[in-house]
Order: structure tokens, then C-alpha cells, then sequence
């Protein structure tokens, strides 16, 4: 929801939103549906990618509810597909601020267009 409130702002700066979870993807649809969602929702039910990328909670184990859950944060891309920036926050509460991560990702990729 925040991430599509800036959606704007990032498409003016040049930058693509693409979003990572854990949840099947018609529970994904429901809240691209209740949102009004524009950016792609990408699905990750048994939590691999989550989980090779370092980002999965380990308080939580297969089969608990919570299983999947990854530390809340952004990788920035180039337009190589390189990693030219990444913040990560423990835990699950703590969410990174939309408007910094807009600014982040501005900087690492170099400025505005």
C-alpha cells in the first residue's frame, strides 16, 4: 500500500517496483484487487528465494503459520540487473520509511534520470 502511494514518484525518477511475498498468489490478487495495486506482486510460497537471499525470519519453522516471513527491506537493481544497493531490518514489525527508500534508491543508482 505505501510502496503504491509513491508509485508515481518512482516512475518519474525511472525506477520499477516489484514486490516479493510469501503468500499464494490469490491472496496476492485480493489485495491487489482491495489496493488498486499497479506495480507486480511476485509469489514465493515455500519461501526458496526468500530464504536464499538471506532474508527469511528463523523464528518461525515450516508448517507455522508465520513460516516465510522475511526481514522487511529492498534490494535495489541497475538496469544490468545488478545489486547496487540493499537495507534489510530485523525483525518483522519495522518496516523501511517508502519516501527514504525512493531517495536510497535515487542515490545508489546514480541520481535522477
Amino acid at each position: 500500500m505505501q510502496l503504491q502511494s509513491l508509485s508515481q514518484e518512482f516512475a518519474a525518477a525511472g525506477i520499477g517496483i516489484v514486490a516479493l511475498t510469501y503468500d499464494a498468489p490469490a491472496l496476492q490478487q485480493a489485495f491487489i484487487d482491495k489496493f488498486s495495486i499497479t506495480y507486480p506482486l511476485l509469489s514465493d510460497i515455500d519461501a526458496t528465494s526468500i530464504s536464499n537471499l538471506g532474508l527469511l525470519l528463523t523464528e518461525h519453522q515450516p508448517g507455522d503459520s508465520g513460516y516465510g516471513l522475511p526481514h522487511p527491506g529492498i534490494i535495489v537493481l541497475d538496469r544490468t540487473q545488478t545489486v547496487v544497493g540493499k537495507v534489510f531490518l530485523e525483525g518483522y514489525e519495522k518496516r523501511v520509511e517508502n519516501a527514504a527508500v525512493l531517495g536510497y534508491a535515487v542515490e545508489v543508482l546514480g541520481g535522477p534520470p
